[in-house]
């Protein structure tokens, strides 16, 4: 039922957003429990092409869908459904057996009052990936690993923990339908060097100069991932010269989509993917109009540049007397010495006593 009703729906909208890549977040965390096998159902009903999920580690070195290595208490009971507490219940000194006793998803999410509250638990990544296997999705799985956790014993070693994550994910995917991602690049340089055929994607939530990224992390990703909210226009354009892509989290409103959508990201991770059918297909052709100070320029809303004025015509904006369009730009017209500028502000002409020669003007001998 659920591979059939993918097909159909595939049918009918799939196909005009294959160019961009939508990523359901934790599944469709805005819509059921994260991070379960039902929530990532839930999540292909709608046109994405990705699935992001977490993973940690049990003490067994099972490799669990989770958030946190530990019961969050924002969203877990235990078994008999009282209340955790946060980092209480480590899962890296649980076996899968007790892990799955814990209920993750009939807790009301004080953040998604959307979402379906339904008994769910962390599932094993294995099944995760086996259940949805013949739907052929691609997937971004975040290692979630950090220096304090490793030093409190929430997890194995970092080289160690994304070991287990490639050998339980290569036994099912692909390496072209699966990249991993973390905010630990000690993680990300460990697979740089040991799986350089693995797609990686550098995690950020702070801050960031888009040089300062590629310096400290040593490498070219393939994939930069920042918060939303930190990015610019100029970070993608930056990080497209060097052929990464860019695909911010965590955009929940249509208009904040649009916003990044018109920045030239080629992604979005949501935790809403049932908005996706609410923004145009990712042609830019289909979008109505740019914002403000934006216009058309091969395809792309791209920033009106200095020294034009919008136009309809194409490429958007008119260059304004003494400037010509130099692909997105507008550059200054070299005048020569004792020339002038034609009526179209654009060419010139010599003065009276002196010819064009090349690009001189040459005193007429009488």
């Amino acid at each position: 039922m659920l591979h059939s009703l993918f097909i159909l729906f595939s049918l009918l909208s799939f196909s005009a957003y294959a160019a961009f890549d939508w990523q359901g977040h934790r599944g469709a965390r805005g819509l059921y429990p994260e991070n379960t096998i039902n929530g990532m159902k839930e999540a292909v009903k709608f046109p994405i092409t990705t699935l992001e999920l977490d993973v940690v580690i049990s003490k067994k070195s099972e490799v669990i869908v989770s958030h946190e290595p530990w019961m969050s208490e924002e969203i877990c009971l235990d078994a008999k459904g009282g209340a955790v507490k946060d980092r209480e219940v480590n899962l890296y000194t649980l076996s899968y057996e007790q892990i799955k006793t814990y209920d993750c998803g009939s807790k009301l999410h004080p953040r998604f009052p959307q979402q379906r509250k339904v008994k769910e638990i962390k599932p094993l990544l294995s099944d995760l990936l086996k259940e949805l296997e013949p739907l052929k999705f691609k997937y971004n799985i975040e290692i979630k690993s950090t220096i304090e956790d490793e030093k409190s014993g929430y997890q194995p070693d970092f080289k160690t923990f994304a070991n287990l994550v490639v050998a339980e994910i290569t036994k099912t995917i692909p390496l072209d339908r699966f990249t991993l991602q973390s905010f630990d690049w000690r993680v990300l340089k460990h697979l740089h060097e040991v799986y350089p055929q693995i797609g990686l994607v550098a995690l950020r939530e702070t801050k960031f100069s888009p040089r300062r990224v590629l310096k400290e992390l040593g490498f070219s990703p393939a994939v930069f991932s920042p918060d939303w909210t930190l990015l610019s226009s100029k970070d993608v354009d930056y990080f497209h010269k060097y052929k990464i892509k860019v695909i911010p989290w965590t955009v929940n409103k249509i208009e904040d989509m649009k916003k990044v959508i018109y920045m030239g990201v080629d992604g979005i991770i949501t935790d809403y993917p049932n908005l996706i059918i609410e923004i145009p297909p990712y042609t830019y052709d289909l979008i109505p109009e740019c914002l403000a100070n934006f216009n058309r320029f091969e395809g792309k809303c791209v920033r009106v540049p200095k020294h034009a004025i919008p136009s309809p015509k194409n490429p958007g904006w008119i260059c304004q007397a003494g400037y010509v369009q130099k692909r997105d730009s507008c550059v200054k017209v070299r005048l020569p010495k004792n020339a002038v500028f034609a009526e179209d502000g654009k060419t010139w002409k010599c003065q009276e006593g002196f010819r064009a020669y090349r690009m001189k003007c040459l005193k007429i001998n009488k």
